[in-house]
């Protein structure tokens, strides 16, 4: 009888140190599963958030021009430091980012299309040596006595804020300049394909009523000059835009 228990103790002792053995390899290989899941979603993790960050480097550092970060920094100090209408602190802008110091636009849509109100100035001798008059886009009710303003494309109106002179409007409308959008309130003009062009409407028209007609046909949003006026501008581009862009503030002085 002794020798039975003894026997019966020994197998139940090697049964539960099996079954213990057992349980202790399932155990380990339950926390080697959750360690190699957690080394995977770390992993997967960690590539996605490369990914995320590369993404953004390439944005931050690409744009139509080729610096966001530098378009940034330049509107916050436009912003903050520069007086639109001082055309020296305009030209101490210009050269701390490299925009052409030599000529600057203003189109002021605060005083009636039937007065001039689009203006080319000469930074270095501080006088306008050009004045256009300019219709505005006919989008989002505007109206021929108040214009009305939008960055949204479709809008078909026009957009206030910082512009710089790109190069060649389009591809049907060469005779024109493409402008690229500085401020967060004309960021969409490449996209919308906002221009200074001429039309013959502006070009005839010689301040004989109060305001330019409105006409969707020839303003969605762009500057609509005259021609005289394009065609100093555009010579003036050729000379002295390419290479350090011109900047055009569109503004709205009630």
């Amino acid at each position: 009888m002794k020798g039975n228990s003894f026997q019966s103790l020994v197998f139940r002792l090697v049964v539960n140190g099996l079954l213990a053995n057992f349980a202790s390899r399932k155990q380990k290989q339950k926390a080697m599963t959750r360690k190699k899941k957690t080394i995977i979603g770390c992993c997967i993790g960690l590539l996605l958030l490369v990914v995320a960050c590369a993404v953004a480097i390439e944005w931050l550092l690409r744009s139509e021009d080729g610096n966001v970060v530098k378009n940034y920094i330049a509107q916050c100090y436009w912003h903050k430091n520069v007086d639109p209408w001082n055309l020296k602190s305009v030209q101490q802008f210009a050269q701390k980012f490299g925009y052409n110091d030599d000529y600057y636009i203003i189109c002021d849509f605060g005083r009636r299309s039937g007065l001039k109100r689009f203006y080319v100035y000469d930074l270095n001798d501080k006088e306008r040596i050009m004045a256009s008059y300019c219709m505005h886009g006919s989008g989002s009710g505007s109206t021929e006595t108040r214009p009305q303003f939008s960055n949204k494309l479709g809008s078909n109106a026009s957009s206030l804020g910082l512009y710089a002179l790109t190069g060649i409007g389009s591809r049907s409308l060469r005779f024109s300049k493409r402008l690229q959008g500085l401020d967060r309130t004309n960021s969409n003009a490449h996209a919308r394909g906002i221009l200074i062009h001429s039309a013959g409407v502006v070009s005839r028209f010689n301040g004989e009523n109060k305001y330019l007609p409105i006409d969707g046909r020839l303003s969605q949003g762009c500057f609509a000059i005259d021609y005289i006026t394009l065609l100093r501008l555009m010579a003036m581009y050729k000379l002295h835009g390419r290479h350090k862009r011109i900047l055009l503030w569109a503004c709205y002085k009630s």
